[in-house]
């Protein structure tokens, strides 16, 4: 689940790159999936973590720099949410937007950190140093401050949207986060019970659980992050249009006797799909009309029946035209 969380998130990261690039698109959620993507790095999945570990002194210090930059990859998550929600006076207003912020939040995770008794690098640093005053409040700070976060994503991603790419994208972003939160929970309680000297099968039920929750979390909101830039190239590529293009080429042989006019591969292929089918559904319209195709075969005429439906709701002035040519 790690490995694909990383992965996904590296995708996203790309098309993020892009929008940017191209678009000008929320540098936040750039900053966001990029952080994510080195964090995630940093989990032992992709590259050993005692190698890792073993670059920054070999006692647990990459633990400590990967929940930083879980920490700041949710932060920018929340950033970019709320710019997109919130006015220029309340960004103005909100404290908890500011680059410091950020800074004093870090900086209360690192504090507890540094003054533990440090142990050799351990896949499973928590379970065996929790018993540390030191480790267990450097830990219980971090998920403190994790569910905070992502609650705060959550409770923004809630509402109503014009757009359905950001209502989609909002909504499968909230329940990543609440899943996050869940799993912030969830270690909380464990790392407590494990404090307090328990190590029954609570203990080891709460163990358990927290991957599930925290990192189908983070997967899914690498998922509702990928969303608008996956709707944007899906709408530049124009897949739909070019598939329809396709269809009504084999549909409608007669198109081929209009010449260079009605190129198969640069019909399918070539810029404005959109403009192309257009083109395409009328011609077939006018070959009706001049009484060269008087009548079409069933699947004939339901393929043009839907590419019709599908100009018209991707094309609304040229869908009105296309329906009073369709009636001579």
């Amino acid at each position: 689940m790690i490995q694909a969380a990383f992965w996904l998130l590296a995708v996203v990261f790309v098309a993020r790159l892009y929008l940017v690039a191209r678009h000008n698109a929320s540098t936040a959620f750039l900053g966001a999936t990029g952080v994510g993507v080195v964090g995630l790095f940093c989990t032992g999945q992709i590259v050993p973590e005692s190698t890792l570990d073993a670059l920054i002194g070999g006692t647990n210090w990459l633990h400590l720099v990967r929940n930083l930059l879980v920490t700041a990859a949710v932060w920018l998550v929340r950033e970019g949410v709320l710019s997109a929600l919130s006015t220029e006076a309340e960004t103005k207003q909100r404290v908890t937007r500011r680059p410091l912020f950020l800074a004093a939040l870090l900086l209360t995770i690192v504090i507890p950190f540094t003054l533990q008794s440090f142990v050799p690098t351990t896949d499973a640093f928590i379970p065996e140093t929790v018993h540390q005053p030191a480790v267990y409040t450097y830990a219980t700070v971090y998920m403190a401050i994790l569910g905070g976060l992502g609650l705060s994503v959550l409770r923004a991603s809630i509402g109503p949207r014009d757009s359905r790419t950001v209502r989609a994208s909002a909504t499968v972003v909230g329940i990543g986060m609440g899943l996050m939160v869940l799993g912030c929970i969830d270690e909380i309680i464990y790392m407590s019970l494990r404090f307090a000297g328990f190590h029954g099968s609570l203990a080891y039920v709460s163990y358990l659980l927290f991957t599930p929750f925290f990192y189908s979390g983070i997967l899914l909101t690498s998922l509702g992050l990928g969303i608008p830039p996956i709707v944007r190239l899906w709408r530049r590529l124009a897949l739909v249009e070019r598939f329809w293009i396709l269809v009504l080429h084999c549909k409608f042989p007669a198109l081929k006797a209009q010449g260079e006019r009605f190129a198969f591969v640069a019909d399918v292929l070539g810029p404005r799909p959109a403009e192309r089918l257009y083109t395409l559904v009328i011609a077939i319209g006018d070959l009706r009309a001049a009484g060269q195709q008087a009548t079409y075969s069933p699947p004939a005429e339901r393929t043009l029946v839907l590419a019709q439906r599908r100009l018209t709701n991707t094309f609304e002035p040229l869908g009105l035209e296309l329906r009073k040519r369709a009636e001579i």
